[in-house]
């Protein structure tokens, strides 16, 4: 049972590699960053956690893909905002609870799939915020790497990778 739960956190964590890469060539708040995208997740999972019965009936794995829209939304915004620096250092916040909300309905739904399947324990949402935290350090591990900081020179290249991801994520809607 342990073992699957990892295993399921694994893999609705994957997008939060690709999103804590992409924002942390332009954000320098790291640790707000994880922080903020990951508890926003543990509520997202704690809230479904415990109310599986009201969520059963109105969610499907499709929403995930919601989580999408949010991704090219942020993106786009990214594209077209000024780079003033105290703008991007002011956003941090709403930057990591927006993301935080984007890549957080896949977790939030398999969240909600492991409870209608019994396994509603309390550490199911820890468990899934946590893989999430991992992969958003992993993911600004390697933008910091002397390679990709060459990359981050290019200012349209990190929003550009959160609208590819939410277009990722919004395939699922269709498949």
């Amino acid at each position: 049972m342990i073992y699957f739960l990892l295993i399921t956190a694994l893999t609705v964590s994957i997008d939060s590699f690709v999103c804590g890469f992409s924002l942390s060539l332009t954000n320098n708040k790291k640790l707000p960053l994880i922080l903020g995208i990951a508890l926003t997740v543990f509520i997202m999972c704690a809230v479904v956690n415990y109310a599986t019965a009201f969520f059963a009936d109105k969610l499907t794995e499709k929403t995930a893909s919601l989580g999408g829209i949010i991704l090219i939304a942020v993106g786009i915004y990214n594209l077209v905002k000024s780079d003033n620096d105290t703008i991007k250092e002011r956003n941090t916040l709403s930057q990591a609870l927006i993301s935080g909300f984007a890549v957080g309905l896949d977790g939030a739904l398999a969240n909600l799939s492991l409870a209608l399947m019994g396994i509603n324990a309390f550490y199911v949402p820890i468990t899934i915020a946590v893989m999430h935290a991992l992969m958003i350090a992993l993911g600004i591990a390697l933008s910091q790497t002397s390679i990709v900081k060459k990359f981050a020179k290019i200012g349209f290249l990190p929003p550009i990778i959160l609208i590819l991801l939410g277009a990722y994520k919004l395939l699922g809607f269709f498949i």
